[in-house]
């Protein structure tokens, strides 16, 4: 199951309000995501994992996690460009894991 991190500065109302936006989209995909809150300094963290940042604040690309940016959400601008966002890079962690993922047998692929 791929992990999305929603930060913003304190990790508190901000992200709770981009959290509950990215959970239902992700719901209307029916798809098994796990959405969770987090600080930028969780992103610090070496026990602290994310396939997938959203976020309103600006972080160094030397992270090393794929970002995009929540403003949309948190703006009401044009928060479809998010989820499209967000979708397209669900799609490319998804093939860059599909040799890991059980196969028919139930038995994990080879990285």
């Amino acid at each position: 199951m791929l992990t999305i991190a929603i930060v913003c500065g304190a990790g508190i109302a901000t992200s709770a309000l981009i959290a509950e936006q990215v959970r239902d989209h992700i719901a209307s995909r029916s798809r098994p995501t796990l959405v969770a809150q987090a600080t930028v300094m969780d992103l610090l963290s070496p026990d602290f994992h994310a396939d997938l940042v959203v976020s309103t604040v600006d972080l160094p690309p030397a992270l090393g996690i794929p970002r995009i940016s929540g403003m949309p959400l948190l703006l009401g601008t044009n928060p479809q460009v998010t989820y499209d966002d967000i979708d397209r890079e669900l799609a490319r962690l998804d093939a860059q894991r599909g040799d890991a993922e059980p196969g028919a047998d139930g038995q994990a692929g080879q990285r």
